[in-house]
């Protein structure tokens, strides 16, 4: 099967999706960040109190609108959050999520079901990750310096 195919046929639904984080709008920029920090991810979905996507919060909009001015902290996330970001559903292909992402510079796209809840968030890494499960042959087996010549047969 070609890499191009597997892009095609692959859902997203298929991808580990666990690794996300939900707040409420009302949480605080500090706490947002904390939990970013603690969870190890690069973004946080804002979820609204019926269940559905409120906005985005990325390392990006901290980079961009905190991180230069402290008082914004204590503000809810709401006041600083990316409202109606762009998502994925989980029937989408893998391919389709790539396309999105690669359109619109953006490192994730959250993963909606049909009923229009949160089921994930489609980071970059996960990405890099289908693509080295394509290639773990020619990936894997590469090294440390990828110019480097062997001079002799491996084990001679």
């Amino acid at each position: 099967m070609s890499v191009e195919n597997d892009f095609r046929t692959a859902r997203i639904a298929h991808l580990d999706l666990r690794s996300y984080v939900l707040v409420k709008p009302s949480t605080s920029v500090a706490e947002v960040l904390n939990r970013m920090r603690e969870n190890k991810v690069s973004a946080v979905l804002v979820e609204s109190d019926d269940g559905k996507l409120a906005g985005i919060f990325t390392e990006r909009d901290a980079l961009m609108k905190v991180v230069d001015d402290p008082s914004t902290w204590t503000l809810a996330i709401d006041q600083l959050m990316t409202t109606d970001p762009q998502t994925v559903s989980s029937e989408d292909s893998v391919g389709d999520a790539l396309q999105l992402m690669n359109d619109g510079h953006y490192r994730n796209a959250p993963v909606l079901d049909a009923d229009g809840r949160i089921v994930g968030n489609v980071e970059h890494h996960l990405m890099i990750r289908f693509l080295t499960d394509r290639f773990p042959r020619e990936i894997y087996n590469l090294p440390p310096d990828p110019e480097q010549i062997p001079r002799t047969k491996e084990g001679a």
